[in-house]
């Protein structure tokens, strides 16, 4: 994304004659995070690209020789959304996509518009909901007896993702770093843009006291997930590997460290057990919703970092475009259209293969 960060201070629907807007309630939205959502949304339906513009960003689809063309803008007034391109039957399907996607908050309902070739404002119903945290990072482990003041956290990225590389990072902060990092608005990393990740990930790295970053490329992850499950294990395991091998990694750097926080995934021992093995005195909690920490929030940055760059690498050799994230139909099709042209031997080199898309390929 190439989008400075914007932000969309209100919410608005049209009345019934949908020619007059209507504020009808407060509501911040990272306008990053909407082109994003774009972005996926419209991956299933070709190649996108996006630029920026004024005011805004601009996203080319293209499709079968097909091309249209979708103009964001975020002005006072809100978001307004304008149509281009020579393919009526591509923009009306890319319209009803874009459609699906909300605007709105739990609170908030109504539509939103958008205008066609011909300047006409065509509704847009919102039939969903879209969360996004506005929740800031604290220190989850400060108020417990004992707290040392320096402690890591552990967090993954990419194990919904059916393309792309699981990745598991730590990150080992004291007190001053972690008020520094929460200053600097470092939070769980589904709660930001990309952009904001890839920016906020430099930071996290010279305020740590120690870090690691261990990324499973497709191919490795593939084999390893097949042992795994040969000898009866889920993919818990293979996570709970991945967690122990980055927290040693960064404790071998600042061993000085004795408590550790990991996002309770699954409930085992199997991560405690595996810490102690090399550093037997730590204190290893498991936590749910363990992201609310920013040494752990910390951790989700850099590895969704990591992802995002190993993402990026995957589509320029794949050659089909961006790569879709998650692991709905936009990349069920993306890799429909990389098997058609790299074989199908390649698709382990590029995704997870224990997930549904295959099957669905």
């Amino acid at each position: 994304m190439i989008v400075s960060e914007l932000i969309l201070e209100y919410y608005f629907k049209y009345d019934h004659s949908l020619k007059k807007l209507k504020k009808t309630e407060e509501f911040v939205l990272d306008f990053e995070k909407y082109i994003d959502l774009l972005e996926e949304t419209l991956c299933s339906l070709g190649n996108v690209q996006t630029k920026k513009i004024n005011y805004g960003a601009q996203i080319i689809l293209t499709g079968t020789g097909k091309k249209v063309t979708l103009n964001v803008y975020n002005g006072k007034k809100g978001i307004s959304l304008v149509w281009g391109g020579g393919d009526d039957e591509l923009q009306a399907r890319a319209a009803k996509l874009v459609q699906e996607i909300p605007l709105h908050n739990k609170k908030s309902e109504g539509v939103s518009g958008a205008r066609g070739n011909n300047g006409s404002q065509n509704k847009m119903e919102n039939r969903g909901e879209i969360h996004f945290s506005s929740s800031q990072a604290r220190l989850l482990l400060a108020d417990e007896p004992g707290f040392p003041g320096v402690w890591m956290g552990s967090d993954e990225s990419g194990k919904g993702d059916y393309f792309g590389p699981l990745v598991v990072a730590a990150v080992c902060l004291d007190q001053k770093g972690g008020d520094g990092l929460l200053q600097a608005g470092v939070k769980d990393c589904k709660a930001m843009s990309d952009t904001k990740v890839l920016e906020l990930a430099e930071v996290i790295e010279k305020s740590a006291l120690a870090y690691s970053v261990l990324i499973m490329k497709p191919h490795v992850y593939n084999m390893r997930y097949e042992q795994i499950q040969g000898q009866g294990g889920s993919l818990n395991v293979l996570l709970a590997l991945g967690h122990i091998a980055a927290l040693k990694q960064a404790w071998k750097k600042y061993p000085r460290c004795r408590w550790a926080l990991v996002d309770q995934f699954a409930k085992n021992e199997s991560i405690p057990e595996g810490v102690r093995a090399f550093a037997p005195d730590m204190q290893v909690f498991q936590r749910p919703r363990a992201e609310e920490d920013i040494a752990v929030a910390a951790a989700s940055v850099l590895a969704r970092a990591s992802f995002l760059r190993e993402i990026e690498e995957l589509g320029k050799t794949a050659g089909i475009g961006r790569i879709p994230k998650g692991g709905g139909e936009a990349a069920t099709n993306a890799a429909r259209r990389l098997m058609q042209k790299q074989g199908e031997e390649a698709l382990g080199h590029y995704v997870k293969l224990h997930f549904a898309n295959t099957k669905k390929l």
